[in-house]
């Protein structure tokens, strides 16, 4: 498969036969390669490195009988690394002989380094692979015939209603370049529409300079049709372009379709690598914002690991961001596929599986990628199981395998989901707050089905088959394990797991602004007094943000948020909260409030009164003036001009006169504790401004109520400058 082409070392031997095999692995020609390894390694029965590249050679054969038996005589030499044992454990795994795998595996874990997670994940894993073969008999599989041939099938993508996919079919004399691994013609990409009762005869993909000379695909086309991208051997003018290690990398391409001409023009390179090291396996988010793919690139965690790259503005991709330990192994993943729902679907040989390569799904929580699972029986199987793509209704799709009993090499299987879904929210039992990252299994008995991680929203979904009874459980950090029985039904379902804390105290924090609703992209950071230590938090539309606190202790609660225009500004004051006192298991809940402020606002004081033709500031007064000496503390070259206003009753000079004494209280208050004059402007407004139609001088009467007055008898302030 050209998803799986490799990097090879320099000639170790002088013998001729092994020149010709380091000649051969070069060129791809792996069964060329195996034979003349094999007669190196007669005439050098010690020379272990000779029988290393012999097995090797044989694995990319896909020759996994032999790759096994030579790994056997390997791991038995004195001086054998320890990565053979992996090796060794890797191909009994793919020829089924899981008891025998696992202890390969945990010699290997006993021998490799304290930080290796592959040897973590594999060790101890016989009765996990084991329980990997038991078919769930939720899915069912069937091989595409109508699109399936002798040769090789793969990286099959949805297409309009039909499926794009490449196949290095038709060997004849008349083909003039083959490709040296597989003695076939190179993959092309091909399309198939839909048909009365199934796919359609494919074609090749339109586009002059789509299907090129050398190899093309995977490929993936975008949600509105518009845009395809494409893997593609580097090559540049008539020749292959080849990297410093004289090997030949792969590139993705990115091309538009022309309704015009009905076809693909504008081939591009995708400048997300270099003629050093290869991207591929190109896998696009539905919004189009999101290119996932696979990169041999230096600083990766294994031989191949998967990256993602986002699109700006300008519709430029950004730098290629390894997606995590929580996927990524010292072995290959590849063939990534985002779903509708987020899931994230790949191919792996680094994780705990049946064969060479697995279909897993992986979630994001928590800012990473993890809570990675085996699909398991039929999807996987011994052999190679990977390109695994499923519809927006998440019932039926394809997969790739080279499983026996296919048409060819590796073929094209359909396959449809039965059952019905189970979903589910993991909350805190007190506050309701939705827990992320939280571990949730479906058990049938004592058997455990499925796995999953919640997302950021606490959500998780599980396949489960009509009329079957479950028990669904659930943990989470600080939270004691809670569970629900689920029974049989005939359609979906849906579930609530609270989980209670483990004695400790929490705060949930609401952000809001002032007048509107909850306040999404606004964060929160809580800073413990007496160490300094913050905690930050962003708002989403669930108006949550959830701290564990410690006890007997204070805290500051404070806001922000960036304002889109650079005129305004958000602000909230700073809230105080303590666990002094408090009895845990516990939860606090705060709301904090932010007002949007910009120049020539007006702002009304609330709750600031007066005695009756009286302009002294009461206490109660007094208290509102303050949060408005904070407000100026915090915006230090905020200028106000403070207003007084009055209703109609009473003649307009004594109305003046009475507003303008007010608002020079209010000014002289300010002053008073600490605001510059500088900044403070006092003006009373009378009767002059009233905010409704409660007029009454002259022959003027009015009929309005007390509390209708009582609106135009305020104190404002109008923002003059801002910052």
């Amino acid at each position: 498969m050209i998803g799986l082409m490799m990097i090879y070392g320099s000639v170790w031997s002088q013998t001729a036969a092994l020149r010709r095999a380091e000649r051969n692995m070069k060129n791809f020609d792996f069964a060329k390669a195996a034979e003349n390894y094999r007669i190196a390694s007669v005439k050098s029965p010690t020379d272990l490195a000779i029988k290393e590249k012999l097995a090797r050679a044989y694995v990319l054969m896909e020759n996994h009988a032999d790759a096994e038996a030579v790994y056997a005589q390997i791991v038995k030499v004195p001086g054998s690394q320890a990565v053979n044992k992996l090796y060794y454990g890797l191909e009994l795994r793919t020829n089924g002989k899981y008891d025998e795998a696992a202890k390969a595996f945990n010699e290997y874990a006993r021998l490799a380094s304290s930080d290796d997670l592959r040897a973590k994940e594999l060790s101890g894993g016989a009765e996990r692979m084991k329980q990997l073969t038991l078919d769930a008999k939720v899915y069912t599989l069937e091989n595409l015939a109508s699109q399936n041939t002798p040769a090789s099938e793969m990286g099959v993508a949805f297409y309009k209603d039909g499926i794009i996919y490449s196949s290095n079919r038709g060997i004849d004399a008349a083909v003039i370049r083959t490709d040296d691994w597989s003695g076939r013609r190179f993959y092309d990409i091909y399309a198939a529409d839909k048909g009365k009762d199934e796919l359609a005869k494919p074609y090749k993909l339109r586009g002059r300079h789509v299907n090129a000379k050398f190899h093309e695909g995977p490929a993936v086309v975008s949600a509105d049709g518009k845009e395809l991208f494409f893997t593609r051997t580097n090559y540049k003018g008539n020749g292959l372009k080849a990297g410093t290690d004289k090997t030949i990398k792969l590139k993705i391409m990115h091309a538009d379709w022309d309704d015009n001409k009905q076809k693909w023009v504008n081939i591009k390179e995708i400048p997300l690598g270099n003629n050093d090291y290869s991207v591929g396996h190109p896998a696009l988010s539905k919004d189009g914002k999101r290119l996932y793919f696979i990169s041999d690139m230096p600083g990766g965690l294994g031989e191949t690991d998967l990256y993602v790259s986002y699109r700006d503005m300008n519709n430029n991709w950004g730098p290629a961001i390894n997606l995590g330990s929580g996927v990524n192994t010292k072995g290959r993943e590849l063939f990534p596929y985002i779903a509708e729902d987020g899931t994230l679907y790949f191919a792996s040989d680094g994780h705990l599986g049946l064969g060479g390569l697995d279909v897993y799904s992986a979630t994001f929580a928590n800012g990473a990628w993890s809570n990675t699972q085996n699909l398991g029986a039929p999807v996987n199987s011994g052999s190679d199981d990977f390109g695994y793509i499923i519809d927006e209704k998440n019932t039926s799709g394809y997969l790739i395998s080279n499983r026996s009993g296919g048409k060819g090499d590796d073929d094209i299987y359909k396959f449809k989901k039965t059952g019905v879904t189970l979903c589910g929210t993991v909350v805190d039992a007190i506050s309701k707050v939705t827990l992320a990252g939280g571990e949730v299994r479906l058990l049938d008995g004592d058997n455990v089905v499925a796995t999953k991680t919640t997302n950021d929203k606490g959500e998780f979904c599980f396949a489960i088959l009509e009329n079957k009874n479950y028990r669904v459980t659930a943990t989470q950090k600080d939270h004691e394990m809670n569970s629900a029985s689920v029974s049989g039904s005939k359609t979906n379902q849906s579930i609530q797991i609270p989980l209670s804390q483990l004695g400790g105290i929490d705060v949930a924090i609401c952000v809001k602004q002032s007048g509107k609703g909850t306040l999404v992209g606004s964060t929160v950071v809580l800073t413990n007094k007496e160490t300094g230590e913050e905690k930050t938090c962003v708002v989403t539309a669930d108006c949550k943000c959830r701290f564990d606190l410690s006890d007997r202790t204070d805290y500051t609660i404070c806001a922000t948020m960036e304002s889109a225009s650079q005129k305004g500004k958000y602000d909230a004051p700073c809230k105080n909260i303590t666990t002094k006192g408090k009895v845990a298991p516990a939860s606090l809940y705060e709301t904090i409030e932010m007002t949007y402020l910009e120049e020539n606002m007006v702002i009304k004081i609330d709750n600031l009164y007066y005695d009756v033709d009286k302009w002294n500031i009461r206490p109660d007064a007094a208290l509102e003036l303050d949060k408005l000496v904070a407000l100026m503390n915090r915006f230090p070259a905020m200028e106000i001009e403070l207003s007084s206003h009055t209703d109609c009753r009473g003649t307009v000079k004594a109305n003046d006169e009475l507003s303008s004494k007010r608002a020079k209280s209010c000014v002289e208050y300010l002053v008073a504790h600490g605001i510059s004059a500088r900044r403070l402007v006092a003006v009373g407004y009378g009767e002059r401004k009233l905010v409704n139609n409660c007029a009454c001088e002259g022959n003027v009467q009015s009929n309005c109520t007390e509390e209708e007055h009582q609106q135009n008898r305020r104190t404002e302030f109008k923002i003059l400058k801002l910052q």
